[in-house]
């Protein structure tokens, strides 16, 4: 007989022992994979959701100040006029070309110095054509309240009285491209009566990147605008779909435009 002190395991024993705690090593560790992989994606689908509602947040943003009728859409390109500010006229040079006209005083956001006059904006065709006589034209600032008179960088016919005698502010067009992956915005490149998508000339800001303008299936219509009509605003549709590391994420967003002219 082995005394106490002589006792252990026996070859099964052990070889018993270190199968149960590999079984059990391998069930942690599957376990640990697991995990480590369900957060690595959850993070990775924040990241993206993140980076996707950011560049929704900005689209959306200005294009609630979008002049009215002035959105047109072209191949993955939406443009329009960002209006500054606007007020009432009191004289308007519709008969005659005049290079002033006044109003009530008004204030302006984020002038860039290249601002138009705008006076019923009823046809984005006539807009963008910049004629004279026409909506638009070119705008040089403005003196005296509370009524001012605001100055026009040439003498100018507008073609129409507005219904309510209101008139807007704007900034040169801008424009939001999908140029293969990336959302880019388009500035400073001119008043073109053809939309270009995207413009040509000016300067371009990167948004965003990994956009999809194709599921797989089907193409995707990043940008959809239906004009407003008298009885509701214009909707603009923004519909992304972001594609990282084989994870999608598909946001959508509509933007109301005011049909206030």
């Amino acid at each position: 007989m082995r005394s106490a002190r002589q006792q252990g395991f026996n070859l099964i024993e052990l070889v018993v022992t270190i199968t149960v705690i590999g079984i059990i090593m391998a069930g942690t560790l599957a376990y640990v994979t697991n995990s480590v992989t369900a957060y690595t994606a959850t993070a990775r689908r924040d990241q993206l959701t993140s980076l996707g509602r950011t560049a929704v947040e900005k689209v959306a943003r200005e294009l609630r100040a979008a002049l009215p009728n002035s959105v047109r859409v072209n191949n993955n390109c939406i443009e329009f006029f960002p209006t500054l500010g606007g007020s009432i006229y009191q004289t308007l040079p519709v008969d005659t070309a005049a290079a002033s006209f006044t109003a009530v005083d008004f204030s302006l956001l984020g002038s860039s110095g290249t601002d138009y006059v705008v006076v019923y904006p009823y046809d984005a065709a006539a807009l963008y054509a910049a004629a004279n006589p026409g909506p638009l034209v070119a705008y040089s600032g403005k003196a005296g309240s509370p009524t001012a008179t605001v100055s026009l960088a040439a003498a100018h016919q507008f073609s129409h009285q507005a219904p309510q005698r209101r008139f807007y502010v704007v900034s040169a067009p801008v424009s939001y491209c999908i140029v293969g992956t990336d959302l880019l915005r388009y500035q400073n490149y001119g008043i073109h009566a053809v939309q270009s998508a995207p413009p040509g000339g000016g300067s371009s800001t990167l948004l965003a990147q990994d956009i999809q303008t194709s599921d797989g299936v089907v193409t995707v219509t990043p940008f959809t605008y239906t004009p407003g009509t008298l009885r509701r605003s214009g909707v603009i549709a923004l519909d992304f779909r972001f594609l990282i590391g084989g994870e999608w994420i598909r946001l959508t967003h509509e933007v109301h435009i005011q049909n206030v002219l």
